[in-house]
């Protein structure tokens, strides 16, 4: 089951702020279907056989997805599809079809450069139990004019 952030209320925006939690369950289908669109051609993310002959018990979630989701955490906050300004990621655990990923971003930075504000904001995908599966960081463009908070 997955469920959807909602866009962060339009309120100034701290460092601090933790982004609305995105939880994701890759299933086979959803790994054959991303790899189909992005030309995955390692057969270990689409095909469970070429997985486990190479030791992995199930297919493993490609690093693009991994992307995908982050983008999606980052682009719900802010309602802007076109948000992302950068985006730094490290996969550091495998993640295989049907495990449960989370989604979880904090605002790390602000910077107001004059009609573009923006957040830097830590990234980090974990699986159970606590196993971190990714971490990363982005700047997102904010909503111009008093979005950041002033302290």
């Amino acid at each position: 089951m997955s469920t959807v952030p909602k866009a962060a209320p339009r309120r100034p925006v701290s460092v601090g702020d933790e982004l609305p939690v995105l939880r994701r369950t890759p299933t086979r289908v959803t790994l054959f279907l991303f790899g189909v669109a992005y030309w995955t051609s390692h057969r270990i993310h689409y095909d469970l056989e070429a997985a486990r002959s190479e030791g992995f018990p199930d297919v493993l979630v490609t690093a693009n997805l991994l992307s995908a989701y982050n983008v999606e955490l980052l682009t719900s906050w802010t309602g802007d599809p076109h948000c992302v300004l950068t985006l730094k990621e490290r996969n550091i655990a495998p993640a295989f079809a049907d495990e449960e990923l989370t989604v979880t971003g904090r605002v790390v930075e602000l910077a107001d450069n004059g009609n573009r504000p923006t957040a830097t904001c830590a990234l980090s995908i974990t699986k159970e139990p606590g196993t971190t599966v990714a971490f990363g960081v982005a700047t997102v463009a904010l909503r111009p004019h008093g979005h950041i908070a002033h302290r």
